[in-house]
């Protein structure tokens, strides 16, 4: 019997992030490869928090399969994120579609205009950035 093929990291089903991982994600992202150290360092920049707790996050998240560790030559390691920011923000995006909105996007849309402060340029930006997914075409 052939040996079955792992799917992509990028599109391996992963336990939803907290907000408090997401949080800890976000931050690791914008890092890159990093230590646990960076990661309490430019997280407590933003918010404090106990560097105990930032530690029990990561660890978390190694084990959803968001980061991975990655050897280095002297003791220790450093993180990886081993999904991209962009897929976590798409299927956060479609379980909250899903969620809140029946799977609408209409109905997203419509719920963000109406709860939100939207000034006229951000509605410029907003329409031409429809006429342009009009012109590449529509659902995919």
């Amino acid at each position: 019997m052939p040996a079955r093929r792992k799917k992509s990291n990028q599109t391996e089903v992963r336990p939803a992030l907290s907000g408090l991982e997401l949080e800890v994600m976000l931050v690791v992202w914008d890092l890159g490869e990093c230590t646990s150290g960076d990661v309490i360092e430019a997280f407590r920049s933003r918010r404090d928090l106990a560097a105990s707790t930032l530690r029990n996050v990561l660890l978390k998240l190694r084990t959803k399969g968001y980061l991975k560790p990655i050897p280095t030559v002297g003791r220790g390691f450093l993180l990886r994120a081993t999904v991209q920011r962009r897929a976590v923000e798409h299927s956060t995006l479609k379980s909250v579609l899903e969620s809140f909105f029946e799977g609408s996007p209409q109905q997203a849309i419509a719920s963000l205009l109406d709860a939100n402060k939207i000034t006229n340029d951000e509605l410029d930006e907003i329409r031409r950035m429809i006429e342009a997914r009009k012109r590449r075409g529509g659902a995919r």
